[in-house]
């Protein structure tokens, strides 16, 4: 058994009442693959979201699209004088976070600046379990965050539990990251970690040098030289229709040279082996679009647009994938559907046997251009 299939097995032990009964689990499942996924490619980004403020306390309530965000704020300790030395005045939070972030609002903001800080704690009360955390770092600490050789670890706990590790270079789209409980693949839920609505959370993230041990995780230790801050939010969702969309640029991001980070590894072309639907070459950039393919074991699927709007995918009328996108910068994401005699419980896959004909259908709405293109490959063998 695969490493991923064994993560696959672990996702069905997830009932939370939490999950919106009208939301399919098989989506669900698909979007928890892309996160594992993204994990694998970026080195686990999403473990940097919860980075917050050493001992701070907000609400984070719902609140209106045109409401006022928690005010920002900063704070710093009574360390000893680092060794490093800081560097021109820390970037705002406000600026590091934008107040709307990929259909969600931030309700509260906090920044720490090292070196003066490497433990942080947030505790908020959430209205909600779907909120997210956003995380993004000046460019002195991102600087330092080179691929396999970090000079910075960042580690996340909710309570006692490790929810994952990362650095500030880890997400794989541009600006803030942002990520919910399955920023590391170890959980899937905010209501694995104890989490629930109304209820005070407290989230602590350290950051420092990444010491490696024996028979265990890597784990940070000092922080004295490292310069820089780091911005970290609470962010809730706001309806696709109430979002404020950003006005459209001059002249659009090239779809292709997106396209080509589809798959996470640079020079790997779009993936359309099994085919692909592009709005450039349809009547319309909205509207539902079908194509039939013979169903492998594990369908891949992938999601490119450089325009707000959104995309669904149906196999033979079951939903597998849904996405939105909420600016003109252009970004791509991935899916997956599962055949019926894949190891897992109905619920997870579409009913239809491995080499099988079925209707692939996408369907896309509130696009204003035509900009964006879905292609499909197989997956596991």
């Amino acid at each position: 058994m695969t490493v991923e299939e064994e993560r696959l097995r672990r996702l069905l032990t997830a009932q939370s009442a939490e999950v919106p009964s009208g939301e399919d689990r098989l989506m669900k499942l698909h979007r928890r693959i892309t996160r594992q996924r993204r994990v694998r490619a970026a080195g686990v980004a999403a473990a940097v979201l919860v980075a917050s403020t050493a001992t701070s306390v907000g609400l984070v309530a719902r609140q209106p699209v045109d409401s006022t965000p928690s005010p920002l704020a900063s704070t710093s300790s009574a360390s000893p004088a680092p060794t490093a030395t800081p560097g021109p005045a820390p970037t705002p939070a406000g600026e590091l976070l934008p107040e709307y972030l990929r259909g969600h609002h931030r309700v509260l903001a906090r920044e720490v600046v090292l070196p003066g800080q490497s433990t942080v704690t947030l505790t908020f009360t959430p209205d909600a379990t779907d909120f997210r955390l956003g995380i993004n770092c000046d460019d002195r600490l991102r600087a330092g965050a080179v691929p396999g050789r970090s000079d910075h670890l960042i580690q996340v706990t909710v309570g006692r539990k490790v929810v994952g590790t990362g650095d500030c270079g880890s997400s794989l789209l541009p600006g803030p990251a942002l990520v919910d409980a399955g920023m590391s693949g170890h959980y899937v839920q905010w209501s694995e970690l104890g989490i629930r609505a109304g209820k005070p959370v407290t989230i602590v993230v350290r950051i420092g040098k990444p010491l490696a041990t024996d028979n265990a995780d890597a784990r940070p230790g000092a922080a004295t030289h490292l310069a820089g801050t780091m911005a970290v939010g609470v962010y809730t969702p706001v309806p696709f229709e109430q979002f404020p969309m950003p006005p459209r640029p001059p002249e659009l991001v090239d779809l292709d040279a997106v396209a080509e980070s589809a798959t996470g590894n640079p020079g790997v072309p779009f993936p359309t082996e099994l085919g692909a639907v592009d709005a450039r070459t349809a009547a319309s950039p909205n509207g539902s679009y079908r194509l039939d393919l013979a169903m492998p074991l594990q369908l891949n699927i992938y999601v490119c647009a450089v325009a707000p709007g959104r995309i669904r995918v149906l196999v033979d009328g079951k939903e597998v994938e849904r996405r939105a996108f909420y600016d003109w910068s252009g970004e791509c994401g991935t899916g997956s559907a599962l055949a019926s005699e894949y190891d897992l419980p109905p619920r997870f896959k579409v009913p239809v046997r491995t080499g099988k004909r079925v209707t692939v259908t996408v369907v896309a709405d509130s696009f204003a251009v035509a900009g964006w293109q879905v292609g499909f490959a197989p997956g596991l063998d």
